[in-house]
């Protein structure tokens, strides 16, 4: 079975306001399009952009103890929390996944009700370590989750750069090697982070793998201890110099109430 493609689906910020992280977001000059809801009982937003990928801006009204999107944001507040891939298809890449001993559990179905109340259905599949996407397939037409994506004030075309923080840099890339089918390149000491990288590539976005150069020390560490692995940090393609906020890491972003 030959490796699949796969692609960046999108990537997921959690909060606890989406009314105010939705405006701190067009303060950064990114349209911000409503998602709608979904049978949770969670909201989203969209921030959408022209390569197909998207950020999904999500609350919760109702208290999801199962979830943990929704325990993070409980312990550690708003930020970055997730990472979804498109695969070509969800049975197939579980397959592959299973045979690399990647950890995987059974895909479930999922759905989101748009506010002119067509319904969305698609699957998802998440890992059992963070430090790994989940899958996210859709059921109806990917358009009708993922619409034409609006202009951004700032010009942003997509994800340039995606940043993980991980526990074990080389346990997690033989990982995503084996989740993708590409070789990473190692990389020393990062400039003002305190970590080692390793990155890869996803079509245009290049992944970034972090993890602490010494235990406890820098920002990577302090995600690492208040959030568990995961999304790091977001950089944007096509932004111009007038809105260079909108290239920090989205960490950096979080803090601010993003």
């Amino acid at each position: 079975m030959s490796k699949q493609n796969l692609r960046i689906d999108h990537a997921v910020i959690v909060t606890d306001n989406l009314d105010r992280t939705i405006a701190e977001w067009r303060g950064r000059g990114f349209t911000v399009e409503p998602g709608g809801t979904h049978p949770r009982g969670s909201i989203n937003a969209l921030v959408l952009f022209p390569d197909g990928a998207y950020i999904e801006i999500i609350a919760f009204p109702v208290p999801q103890q199962d979830f943990f999107w929704w325990r993070v944001l409980q312990s550690d507040g708003p930020g970055p929390i997730d990472l979804a891939l498109l695969p070509e298809d969800l049975d197939s890449v579980l397959v592959q996944a299973g045979e690399a001993q990647l950890g995987y559990e059974p895909p479930q179905d999922g759905g989101r009700k748009r506010p002119d109340g067509e319904t969305l259905i698609w699957r998802t599949a998440r890992p059992e370590q963070t430090d790994l996407p989940f899958f996210c397939f859709d059921v109806t037409k990917r358009d009708l989750r993922v619409p034409a994506a609006p202009r951004h004030a700032n010009g942003a075309t997509g994800f340039s750069g995606i940043s993980i923080a991980v526990d074990d840099l080389e346990a997690s890339v033989r990982r995503w090697e084996a989740l993708t089918g590409k070789s990473a390149t190692f990389a020393g000491p990062l400039p003002g982070l305190d970590a080692v990288a390793a990155f890869l590539d996803i079509g245009p976005t290049r992944l970034t793998l972090l993890t602490p150069e010494q235990p406890g020390v820098g920002k990577v560490a302090e995600r690492l201890a208040r959030r568990g692995q995961g999304l790091f940090g977001l950089s944007f393609a096509g932004v111009g110099t007038a809105s260079q906020s909108s290239t920090q890491p989205a960490s950096q972003l979080a803090a601010a109430g993003a």
